[in-house]
């Protein structure tokens, strides 16, 4: 399943529902997230974490994420998605 992020207070609800064989994406606000610096970081690191470059561009922070969070275009996002045959999007 493909978990699509939109705000970093979702993440807590987030990780009691994901599993290892799914793939998370953050987008909007909650790219915030992959800063290595924040908060929710350390719940979101053993995931399997994509990013959304345009989102992390607008917000200034694509010098700050954490590596091991996949930066990915719209066009990784539309082959993530369809990737995978459910998505869940977190609000």
């Amino acid at each position: 399943m493909l978990h699509i992020v939109k705000s970093v207070s979702a993440i807590a609800e987030l990780i009691s529902a994901v599993t290892e064989q799914d793939e998370v994406i953050l987008i909007e606000n909650a790219v915030y997230a992959a800063n290595p610096q924040h908060r929710d970081f350390q719940q979101i690191r053993p995931l399997n974490v994509y990013v959304l470059d345009n989102d992390l561009l607008a917000r200034g922070l694509a010098e700050r994420v954490s590596p091991s969070c996949l930066r990915v275009d719209y066009l990784g996002f539309v082959a993530l998605t369809a990737k995978h045959d459910s998505s869940l999007t977190w609000n």
